[in-house]
This record gives C-alpha cells, sequence and structure tokens, in this order.
C-alpha cells in the first residue's frame, strides 16, 4: 500500500503526541514513516520482543492485552486511529510489556528505531515530546515505577532539563529525589560525554549548603541523579510570594550560597563552577537553611569553546561573548541575586533575549542604592563590584565576600587553636523544651570525658552557663537566628 508524505504528514499533525511539533518536523518524520498493514487477529507486537518500532494507527482498531504476573489477560485498552503503541519499549530499548492484536484490518505507520534515534538527536523539539511521553508513565499505576533500587512516587517538579521524582530507598528507608535527564540531553552525544566526566565530581561534593548527590544511574536510554530530598521551598517562589526581602534576610541566604560556592570553587585541582546561579536552584526550608541544587550544567572552568548555558538574566558578561569563563561568573549571578532579592527586579530587562543580552554586556546596572535606599554602603559595593562587567574588576576573595554578607547579629566566636565549636541554634522554642536536649547533650559529653562548656543564650543578650570537667573546648547554643551561615 502506497500513501504520499503529504497525506502522512497532515495525519500525524493529528496525533496527539505531535499535534504541537513545528509543521517542518512533522513533514520530517513522516519522510521517515513506513507503512504496515494487520489482518483481523495479527499480533502487532508480542509481550516479550525488544521494542524496535513505534507504530502510528492510520486505519482500523488493535487492543493492548495487559497480562498479570501470572501470565494471565487481567485487563483490556482498545486504541484506534490517531493511537500510538510501542513507543516506550523503543524509546528505553527493553521489551513489550503486552500483546498487541489487531481487532481489524489494520494500517499503521512506523518508525525502525534507527531512524526514531535520528529524528531525537536532530529534532529537540521532538526529542521533548518523547520526554514526555515517558514521564506521563512514570510513576503511575501499571507505568514505570521503579529505577534502580529506588521506587518512584510521584512527580516532584519539571524543569528545562530534567523532571524530578519523588522517590524511596528501601535499603535506607528514606524518601529521595530522582532526576530524570530529559531525552534531548540524553541523545546529545556531546553533552553526555561532558556529564559522565563530571557526574562523579559532582557526587563527590560534600557541604552543607548544596544538595547531597547519591548516584547516577544510567536506565531508560537516559540518566537518573538521585539526590537528597529537600523540604522547603526555591527562592523564586518566596520572591514571588513575599517580595523583596529584608537586609539582613539577603545576607543570610546569600552567605550560604557563598560558602557552597567558594566550597565548589576550590575543590580538585580546577574547581567547580556552577553556571547556573539563580532562585530556583535555591531552595530555603522553614528555618531559613540553604541548599544550592542543579550542579547539571557545572563543570571545571571553560575555554572559549562553552556554549551559552544557564538562565539569561543571570548569565556574566564573559559566558555572553565567549570569554574564558571562571568562578567569577557564579559571583556575577550572586550579584544579580543580591539585587534580585533587595528589591524584587533583576538589573537588566528586556522585550527579547537579544537585548536582554546586549544590556548585560554593555549597559551598566542600576544604581543599588537608589533602587533599595535602606542598604548598607558595604552590601552595596558588593553587588557593584559582582555585577562588574569585567571579570578581573570583580571582588573573588571568597573570605572577604563571605565577611561582607555575614549578618550583623550573627553570633561571633574566638576560638583557640585547640578548640572546636558547634553551634546549635532553637527556633520558636522555650528554654524549658530545650533543656532536655541540651542535658542529653551534656551527659554524652560527660560519659565520653570530653572537656567542654555549654553556654545558652538568648536574643536579649543574656546567658547562663554550665560547666563540665575543666574546659578548653567551647560548644554554645544561642539564640536562633534566620539562616545559621558559615
Amino acid at each position: 500500500m502506497s500513501i504520499d508524505n503529504d497525506e502522512i504528514a497532515l495525519i500525524l499533525s493529528g496525533v496527539k503526541i505531535l499535534q504541537d511539533l513545528d509543521v517542518a518536523i512533522v513533514r520530517d518524520i513522516a519522510e521517515n514513516m513506513q507503512v504496515q498493514t494487520f489482518s483481523k487477529g495479527d499480533m502487532v507486537v508480542r509481550a516479550g520482543e525488544i521494542g524496535r518500532r513505534i507504530y502510528f494507527i492510520f486505519e482500523g482498531q488493535v487492543e493492548v492485552q495487559i497480562p498479570d504476573r501470572h501470565g494471565e489477560i487481567k485487563s483490556r485498552i482498545l486504541l484506534k486511529k490517531g493511537e500510538v503503541v510501542g513507543e516506550i519499549s523503543l524509546l528505553i530499548n527493553s521489551t513489550y510489556s503486552a500483546d498487541i492484536e489487531a481487532m481489524s484490518d489494520t494500517i499503521a505507520f512506523y518508525l525502525d528505531q534507527e531512524r526514531f534515534k535520528e529524528l531525537i538527536e536532530r529534532h529537540k523539539s521532538f526529542a521533548e515530546v518523547m520526554s514526555q511521553l515517558m514521564t506521563s508513565r512514570m510513576a503511575q499505576n501499571g507505568g514505570i515505577n521503579r529505577v534502580g533500587k529506588y521506587d518512584l512516587r510521584g512527580k516532584l517538579g519539571e524543569g528545562m532539563m530534567a523532571t524530578v521524582f519523588n522517590a524511596w530507598d528501601p535499603e535506607l528507608e528514606r524518601e529521595v529525589a530522582v532526576k530524570m535527564l530529559k531525552y534531548k540531553l540524553a541523545y546529545d552525544e556531546k553533552f553526555l560525554d561532558r556529564f559522565e566526566q563530571e557526574a562523579k565530581i559532582i557526587a563527590s561534593l560534600n557541604h552543607p549548603h548544596i544538595v547531597n548527590v547519591f548516584e547516577v544511574i544510567d536506565d531508560l536510554s537516559t540518566r537518573f541523579i538521585v539526590m537528597e530530598k529537600l523540604h522547603g521551598r526555591d527562592l523564586s517562589a518566596l520572591l514571588k510570594e513575599k517580595g523583596a526581602f529584608k537586609i539582613d534576610e539577603t545576607r543570610s541566604i546569600l552567605r550560604q550560597v557563598a560558602s557552597a560556592l567558594q566550597y565548589a570553587h576550590n575543590l580538585g585541582e580546577a574547581g567547580i563552577v556552577h553556571r547556573d546561579i539563580k532562585p530556583s536552584n535555591i531552595v530555603v526550608d522553614p528555618y531559613g537553611n540553604v541548599k544550592l541544587t542543579d550542579f547539571g550544567i557545572a563543570g571545571p572552568p571553560q575555554d572559549k569553546e562553552v556554549n551559552i548555558e544557564g538562565s539569561p538574566s543571570y548569565l556574566a558578561p564573559e559566558i555572553i561573548k565567549g570569554d574564558k569563563l571562571d568562578g567569577r561568573a557564579d559571583i556575577y549571578a550572586l550579584g544579580v541575586m543580591a539585587f534580585h532579592m533587595l528589591t524584587n527586579s533583576l538589573p537588566f530587562t528586556a522585550s527579547t533575549l537579544a537585548k536582554l543580552l546586549h544590556k548585560q554586556v554593555e549597559q551598566d546596572p542600576p544604581d543599588i542604592r537608589k533602587a533599595c535606599p535602606e542598604i548598607d554602603e558595604e552590601l552595596a559595593r558588593f553587588v557593584d563590584s559582582a555585577l562588574s562587567k569585567d571579570a578581573d574588576d570583580r571582588i573573588s576573595d571568597w573570605d572577604e565576600i563571605l565577611r561582607i554578607l555575614r549578618p550583623p547579629d550573627q553570633y561571633q566566636l574566638a576560638l583557640d587553636p585547640d578548640e572546636l565549636a558547634v553551634i546549635i541554634r532553637f527556633r520558636d522554642t522555650a528554654y524549658e523544651r530545650s533543656a532536655s536536649f541540651i542535658d542529653a547533650i551534656r551527659t554524652r559529653l560527660q560519659e565520653e570525658g570530653i572537656n567542654h562548656k555549654i553556654e545558652t543564650r538568648r536574643g536579649s543578650g543574656d546567658s547562663e552557663a554550665g560547666t563540665g570537667p575543666e574546659s578548653a573546648n567551647k560548644g554554645d547554643v544561642t539564640q536562633p537566628v534566620r539562616g545559621t551561615g558559615n
């Protein structure tokens, strides 16, 4: 049977998963289609066979016969014109999970494995469609409910690069988050080569303000990043809800992010540059503690061949120009975030991406003092310096950055070289409620024979001290301050 490509393209444009694609892409898919006919009773696919084709039903009806664990048919799904079969098995290179039988004389278009892969690589929007189709089948009843050892329990969120699922680790009995790279990246060999090189480095990051990554899994024709489940809200959502932050709140959050970046930039021989610092990658828990997420495009400093990656409003001029990239690009983004948090507006906005990028390279930012009159001069100078067009003029001494960003009311400790201090801050609680916890710490220190001193402090500055054996090591329990810093 012969059907011309124009007719196939017209039919495909009405298929639900393809209807939002550009006409030229649908035509390209049509030109790679082949036609197969089935008589009533023929098997379109058989359970257990490797998926090598994706079928689009043109005429007729087929029945998906879903078996139970004993091999008996537990449910039947009837598919008609415009429906798709075999896509998941082909996409993840696995066996078909069910028999599919033609219930009438049926005409179907199909893509074989080789042509399907070529189209995925050629058209990112087609890859995105396949990602959406895949995620719709994950964490669903009767769908794909497991990656590695992790049980998927629902979708948490989705971004440009990945979809995140809530999951359960049955071995350690804990919740985790599982991030699935979208197929537009999983089928991009250049990206995957770099991702593989950096995955081990990203998993090695160990800092209180960086999300913990437990492992990277190669499965279902893509990559999954397993990380700790965070309990909080991203800074972008908080900005939308509450508007501009107070100066002390801003300092506390920025300082925690700066501490994470200082650690990453100094890791290994070359350091790790995040490259996508922005509010949606900052998670803040109810107590003001911060976690930096999404090192997915992070990596060592790059040469001039680096592509523009990250969020346009936070891109440093050197990234836009394709110049050498190092950790100072993250400092620029931190300056943009400071401006955003203090004013609830971005330093540069424009009607088009091209105009926005031009402003970031050529135009001086607005004076933060006018946009936020209550800002102190030291923090204002930090914003000015962080937003310098020339990376060489940008503040880059992390000790100085951390000093500037330290909230003025943060408790300061003067320590001798042989002392170790642990600060535990209790929030929204009375001393009577925390006393049993403090006493348990004191008892354990005494049992271990550790010289110590425990101090409790309240917001008024009053303190009372309880001492153990003759002390050289001090531990301080202070009044709660939103955001602990480092």
